[in-house]
């Protein structure tokens, strides 16, 4: 039931007042709907799959051939379910069934598609373009050239060091098994004639060189299990596979970590939301301190009249919105409408007489501070350093509005800052009109960036967005979903969701019923898993999974991470195929950071800090658990460093060892004049960052990083057929397969 309870009065700018009456809910207790709106495949869709289905059981393979190109060409961006909460494009769903075709209608497929499918492959390989050999994997992957194409696809992954991608591409070479009576949903090469001890040792030796070793000594059980005699190229010379592979993983234990640079370019430290801080902190006393004045708003909020609870961050209603970064020396930090640029050795602005680079020169709207009554949400500032160049969302923070009365409607917008010209803005780009916003800040993996959008209405809409990185040009956008907010277009809501970036895929947790995976290139949906909602909305007495607030997903190694603010649970979601792999029980509905990955679980906090397993016999399981008692009063974000956690209250920090949740120290803020914050560790030194400072304790003078690990090199050599085989060059040693051609 609705009634006109209230009023709100919103301070512009100029002085003046906007005041209108507001229809808000006399009973504050209501239910969301579970629907959740995607671009599903229509019937039309369905009934091309069916006839399809039908032709095969009748042995016709001419027709179903056509029929399946057919639809795939006309409908392959439509989404298909493969099971209820589970959906793929059409795309890949016929690719799935032109994989598990019976041997004569495959012949028949290939017949048509393999003349196109081996242009593509030769020119891919011998122009070394990665996007050619990509093409046969997503239009052609159950041609005879598809094995090639992602044996090749890993190659050129391994030669840029990237283990974990030439593991996503190599793992589709060989077919999964299905159980009987199971439906395929996994898409990989139905019959590869490349050896499959080759392919196996190469996944042996991927987990070896991303420091997967617990992975890798599996693996190579059931290596030496399925081919105990199996002989190879290594180091110039035919061996044995599982001898050599022996040898290396034993080599790899005694070989120093890879030395890791002190940048925290984005939220969360890297685009894949997971990072761990080289160092630990030496927090002594204050190195130097920076006030922002009145970053988070500068006016404060005139009278407001609001039967509604405010919606800012359950445990802290004026917590800390600002997420700072570090390029080497600079530190840098925006709100609303300014981006601020320090050095991080003394705090002094990085360059003239004023810390500010970037100002929109207008005062802010005063209802943009946060814990703003009547507001659902809160204000997040984050920002995204990539070659030279920083990528901040500005504006206001509103992303949702009431139907009934809109705040001031200025438009959120992006800009593209050169930190190599002292600030120099390069470009500047609006929504294309009032009912779109922008989320955060864009995720950059070089040509572009990317972005999350929502266009309102009265189920507000998420999408994803690709511009020009030089340019700030749009290259495209894909709509994921639709679906009702705890907002019910009858209060402004403010949502700052942040996309992650994994191994040329995006992922996104819209926190609207859906994750989502997006290929870089185009934008193509992968797939969409929907989750169970937590329908149940009391505004009296709000449940504390709705404070998480800036919680993108974490990408670790081939597995997605989500805990949706709609959902009291935290699931576990393979990054291939978008299957939950496991979920966490209710126990954790208090979590509102994903704060990383180390060694082998995730940690979490909230009220209290978690560490979840993600090992196959513990995945999902709650390890540790601190404090066992009363909870604590997060004020901020943690951070991951060096074998510890430091986890940010009102007036201490407390640190936790990372693989017992021992507690270790307690670093006090109050007796330093500081307040508690969001956390960087800086080259050993503890940057705390609140909506009125920030403050950096330790040693004044910083601490030269190590240098960068170079990458493995890997050449890309002629076989006499005319294929490639590779040569990895690592610490010395050579490998190189030659798969039976």
């Amino acid at each position: 039931m609705l009634g006109v309870v209230g009023f709100w009065s919103i301070p512009l700018g100029d002085g003046s007042c906007f005041a209108q009456v507001a229809p808000l809910a006399s009973d504050s207790q209501f239910e969301l709907s579970d629907s959740v709106t995607i671009d599903e495949a229509d019937s039309q869709v369905a009934a091309e799959f069916e006839r399809a289905k039908a032709y095969l059981a009748d042995r016709q393979w001419n027709e179903a051939v056509a029929t399946l190109r057919r639809v795939m060409e006309q409908s392959g961006e439509r989404l298909w379910p493969v099971t209820p909460r589970r959906f793929i494009t059409a795309r890949d769903y016929g690719n799935l069934l032109l994989a598990g075709l019976p041997p004569p209608a495959l012949a028949v497929y290939r017949a048509q598609i393999d003349p196109i499918a081996e242009r593509w492959y030769r020119q891919g390989v011998a122009a070394r373009d990665a996007a050619l050999l990509r093409k046969i994997a997503r239009e052609a992957p159950a041609s005879r050239w598809g094995d090639d194409a992602l044996l090749a696809l890993g190659e050129m992954a391994l030669d840029r060091g990237n283990a974990a991608m030439a593991r996503a591409w190599w793992e589709r070479i060989l077919p999964v098994e299905v159980p009987d009576g199971a439906a395929g949903a996994w898409l990989a090469f139905p019959d590869t004639d490349l050896e499959p001890a080759a392919v196996r040792a190469r996944l042996v030796l991927a987990s070896i060189l991303e420091g997967s070793r617990r992975r890798a000594a599996e693996e190579l059980v059931q290596f030496e299990r399925l081919h105990p005699r199996a002989r190879g190229w290594f180091g110039g010379r035919e061996v044995d596979y599982a001898e050599a592979l022996r040898d290396l993983l034993a080599q790899s234990a005694n070989r120093p970590s890879q030395p890791r640079d002190g940048d925290w370019p984005t939220f969360a430290g890297a685009p894949s939301r997971t990072r761990v801080a080289p160092g630990r902190v030496d927090p002594g006393g204050v190195a130097w301190r920076f006030a922002l004045d009145d970053s988070s708003g500068a006016a404060k909020p005139g009278p407001t009249v609001s039967l509604a609870p405010s919606m800012a961050d359950v445990w802290s209603p004026a917590g800390p919105a600002l997420h700072p970064a570090r390029v080497g020396p600079l530190v840098l930090a925006c709100d609303a409408r300014r981006v601020w640029a320090l050095k991080l050795s003394s705090g002094e602005p990085a360059w003239g007489n004023s810390a500010v680079v970037f100002d929109e020169g207008r005062k802010p709207v005063a209802g943009s501070v946060a814990g703003w009554a009547g507001t659902f949400g809160r204000p997040q500032y984050t920002m995204t350093a990539r070659d030279g160049r920083l990528y901040v969302r500005l504006g206001e923070p509103w992303t949702g509005q009431p139907r009934y009365a809109r705040a001031r409607a200025d438009e959120s917008y992006l800009v593209s800052i050169d930190l190599a010209s002292e600030g120099r803005l390069v470009w500047k780009v609006l929504p294309e009109s009032g009912a779109w916003t922008f989320e955060g800040a864009p995720v950059c993996d070089g040509p572009n960036v990317y972005v999350a959008m929502r266009r309102g209405d009265i189920r507000p809409q998420a999408h994803v967005a690709c511009y020009d990185a030089r340019t700030g040009r749009p290259r495209w956008r894909r709509f994921i979903c639709a679906a009702e907010t705890p907002g019910q277009n009858l209060f402004p809501e403010i949502s700052h969701n942040l996309l992650t970036l994994g191994e040329e895929t995006l992922y996104f947790n819209t926190n609207l019923g859906a994750v989502a995976a997006l290929s870089t290139d185009q934008g193509q949906v992968q797939w969409i898993s929907l989750y169970p909602r937590r329908r149940r909305i009391d505004l009296g007495n709000l449940a504390a999974h709705w404070g998480r607030s800036l919680n993108p997903c974490l990408y670790h190694r081939g597995l997605v991470v989500a805990a949706p603010c709609d959902s009291r649970r935290i699931f576990g979601l393979d990054a291939l195929t978008g299957q939950i792999l496991w979920q966490t029980g209710s126990q954790v509905e208090d979590v509102v950071h994903l704060l990383g990955v180390a060694g082998e679980q995730l940690v979490a906090c909230g009220r209290r800090v978690y560490w979840i397993g993600l090992n196959r016999e513990n995945q999902g399981a709650i390890r540790h658990v601190w404090p066992q008692g009363d909870g604590l009063r997060l004020q901020g974000r943690g951070v991951l460093a060096d074998g510890l956690v430091y986890i940010p209250a009102d007036d201490r920090v407390y640190v936790l060892d990372q693989d017992s949740g021992e507690l270790k120290d307690v670093i006090e803020l109050a007796a330093r004049g500081v307040e508690g914050g969001n956390l960087l560790v800086v080259d050993r030194r503890l940057l705390v960052a609140t909506d009125r400072e920030l403050v950096v304790l330790g040693p004044a003078a910083t601490r030269p990083n190590p240098p960068a690990r170079q990458a493995p090199q890997m050449t890309m050599v002629p076989l006499k057929n005319g294929k490639k085989q590779s040569r990895l060059l690592t610490e010395g040693m050579t490998w190189g397969f030659r798969p039976r051609l």
